[in-house]
């Protein structure tokens, strides 16, 4: 898999921040803490490594496998944020009008 690298027990991803937020990034991670303890720091530019250590019980994972479902899981996650994004003020019309007392259209 491309942009991944080993050391030792560890496997790097290399992500660009201009292509994925630190925010997805950060709750993929969160989802992935039963499978691998996951370590995100910056790197040069606008890349973050995002370290996988694979000690303990879960050493025998498949430390591909991991990832490859780190990444779907990502951009599911891209996606979460660019779907609330594009609907926010959709959203804050529907609650604004069921937990208002006035009507948004006349009902004539």
């Amino acid at each position: 898999m491309k942009g991944i690298s080993r050391e030792s027990e560890n496997c790097v991803l290399s992500l660009d921040t201009a292509i994925y937020s630190l925010e997805a990034i950060k709750r993929t991670a969160y989802k992935f803490a039963d499978r691998s303890s996951v370590v995100i720091s910056p790197s040069t530019g606008s890349a973050v490594s995002v370290v996988f250590n694979f000690i303990g019980k879960f050493a025998a994972n498949d430390p591909e496998q991991v990832i490859s479902d780190f990444c779907n899981e990502l951009l599911d996650q891209d996606l979460r944020e660019t779907i609330s994004r594009e609907t926010t003020p959709l959203r804050n019309l529907i609650l604004a009008h069921a937990f208002s007392r006035t009507q948004l259209a006349d009902e004539d």
